[in-house]
């Protein structure tokens, strides 16, 4: 009687401890995104560091919040510094060129060496005309901001770069407001109070819910990972 008794008492502590825990899940898991949102908004509101690329290429690329906008820049290596949602080493990716309009393409992440490369790469006209007539694409991930890949000549470069409307997003994100539309995906898209869809709508570019497993892109010449 006394073990049957105990078998019982010990079948409702388990059940009632894996329940709890994930009610407990439920509640800290929005918690979790809450933060790493946060944090990836602090590294896109500004690029500081530095390119490095395995081949010689070129970054000769200006534009100085949308008014003088000049050059050419076409890059595919490695972030150093802080930017790209993140502070460290990433993969980074541009090709941005034109006279007073120009067409600016940017990524950053591992996303770049998967299949769908070109959903995590943002595609905009720069420069005051380029943002005021069609095909009116400017999104809110650099517009308006400050973009200079300059100078990166062969294997190694510069990037400093502002983007105001990021640091408004990240301002406003404290407060759950997304105006950048970037939170959960890999490309942002004007919205107010948050963007919807959660990936359902015919957004290919949704990341998804933030996850504790870090991505992690291979640094050349090295068998440690590198985020």
């Amino acid at each position: 009687m006394r073990v049957r008794l105990l078998s019982r008492l010990f079948a409702a502590t388990f059940l009632g401890t894996v329940m709890l825990g994930a009610a407990g899940c439920q509640v800290l898991k929005p918690v979790g995104n809450y933060f790493v949102y946060r944090y990836q908004d602090l590294g896109e509101m500004a690029e500081f560091g530095f390119t490095v690329t395995a081949t010689p290429q070129v970054g000769l690329y200006w534009n100085s919040l949308e008014a003088l906008v000049a050059g050419y820049s076409e890059i595919d290596g490695w972030f150093v510094g802080f930017g790209g949602g993140q502070v460290g080493v990433t993969r980074h990716y541009n090709r941005c060129f034109g006279l007073l309009v120009s067409e600016e393409n940017v990524g950053w992440g591992p996303g770049l060496d998967g299949e769908n490369r070109e959903q995590v790469i943002s595609h905009r006209s720069g420069g005051l005309l380029g943002i005021l007539l069609p095909p009116y694409d400017s999104g809110p991930d650099y517009t308006p901001a400050c973009v200079h890949f300059f100078p990166h000549i062969a294997y190694f470069g510069f990037v400093w770069n502002a983007r105001y409307t990021q640091m408004i997003d990240f301002m406003l994100g404290i407060f759950t407001i997304d105006i950048a539309g970037d939170d959960g995906y890999a490309v942002g898209r004007w919205s107010f109070p948050w963007r919807s869809g959660g990936g359902g709508g015919g957004d290919d570019d949704y990341v998804g819910e933030a996850s504790g497993t870090a991505d992690y892109q291979q640094w050349p010449g090295s068998d440690r990972p590198q985020k």
